[in-house]
């Protein structure tokens, strides 16, 4: 037996929405339980707000910019009615997002929290004043348009799928590292290669290469000798990926009536994701002497150790905006850990990520991955009890 249908229900005919297109679907009306409820119209309103927040001390600032207000009337009871043996209507909508919507955005920390909010409410208004509206809000995401980010997409997909190779920027880190408060230095370095892409758009699996290599400090063959075969030598480069730390974290500056905060929360941590192509390659330490007199017990060489892993990340953020209360600007940060105090190597890259997307994408409830998916968006985001779609009694 399926289940009842309810006096309002709203559709959307899209799971992820494009600035400056429209924000179509369906709402569902029971007139049977319409009726019963006194509902006496039924219209849809499109609202979208940023808010900011910023605690100084005891003073919570609050400050809220309108982004979207659209309204559109549906039915008025006597207007219109279901067909024969059924008691049920369906009214399609249509209302426009403005061309520089910012993209749907949530985020939190001790002293701020930022958002960008959109849904779409269908109404039934309850005359009298003491009967209060019926109100079914459906929560929004919003991307900006984004033809530039299209065509790095089917770039990058075109190439995945030919086999082809890849044009690439490299970020590179050396540092001089040893074991204790004292000794001789050893050195590492890193390499972080990445496409050389203006932007970076979601859903798009993006190729990446990271290389370690590290350089002992110089020793005498008769001591490289010495060293167990199984033992890498100081300073050791890592062998599985899980060691390494690979993520995605935003700049973050929020204002609120001219009072400012900002952080840098992590936004994804890049770990070995199922099914995707991974390959790891560790070399053997290799002995290169510093000297000719290769066969002299005391002449000097160093241990060369390598480590290089290859995959790819897919994002699902909020693409990089910029706005009058909230900036959201991204960088990929690599974390290598060595062993010692204060023996980590980072390196930071800023990047530009953008939607990749130029029209509303049709919905589809099974899509976890893909440009079919929805923006990965905190609990809170969805959270529709609140009264902050309750902007008027109508």
């Amino acid at each position: 037996m399926s289940a009842p249908i309810p006096a309002i229900s709203v559709r959307l005919s899209h799971s992820l929405y494009v600035s400056g297109c429209p924000v179509d679907g369906e709402v569902i009306l029971n007139l049977r339980h319409i009726q019963a409820d006194n509902i006496q119209e039924v219209h849809v309103k499109l609202r979208g707000f940023a808010k900011t927040t910023v605690k100084r001390g005891k003073v919570v600032h609050v400050q809220t910019i309108a982004l979207v207000r659209d309204d559109v009337s549906l039915w008025r009871n006597g207007a219109a009615y279901p067909p024969p043996g059924s008691d049920v209507m369906r009214f399609p909508f249509q209302l426009l997002l403005p061309p520089n919507a910012p993209p749907s955005f949530q985020s939190s920390g001790l002293r701020r929290s930022s958002s960008i909010r959109y849904a779409l409410t269908a109404v039934g208004v309850r005359p009298g004043a003491l009967q209060f509206n019926r109100r079914i809000s459906v929560p929004l995401v919003v991307v900006p348009a984004d033809h530039a980010g299209v065509a790095v997409r089917e770039k990058l997909t075109a190439t995945a799928a030919s086999g082809g190779t890849y044009e690439w920027n490299a970020a590179y880190k050396e540092e001089k590292i040893r074991r204790g408060l004292w000794g001789e230095y050893s050195t590492v370095q890193v390499h972080l290669f990445l496409p050389a892409i203006p932007v970076y758009p979601l859903y798009t699996p993006i190729p990446f290469i990271i290389t370690i290599k590290s350089i002992s400090a110089p020793l005498t063959r008769a001591k490289a000798d010495a060293l167990p075969p199984e033992q890498p030598a100081f300073p050791p480069v890592p062998t599985a990926y899980e060691t390494v730390e690979f993520k995605l974290y935003s700049h973050l500056d929020v204002a609120a009536h001219g009072v400012t905060d900002k952080g840098n929360p992590d936004i994804m941590i890049f770990a070995r994701g199922r099914g995707s192509v991974f390959d790891t390659d560790i070399t053997e330490r290799q002995w290169v002497p510093l000297r000719s007199a290769m066969d002299q017990p005391d002449a000097e060489g160093t241990f060369v150790q390598q480590a290089t892993f290859r995959s790819t990340v897919m994002l699902d953020c909020p693409p990089t905006f910029w706005m009058e209360t909230i900036q959201c600007q991204y960088l990929l940060g690599l974390k290598v850990p060595f062993p010692g105090i204060g023996n980590n190597v980072r390196i930071d890259v800023p990047v530009t990520v953008t939607s990749g997307i130029n029209a509303p994408i049709i919905r589809d409830g099974s899509s976890t991955q893909g440009p079919g998916a929805p923006l990965s968006l905190p609990p809170a985001y969805w959270d529709t009890t609140g009264h902050e779609w309750e902007d008027e009694k109508n």
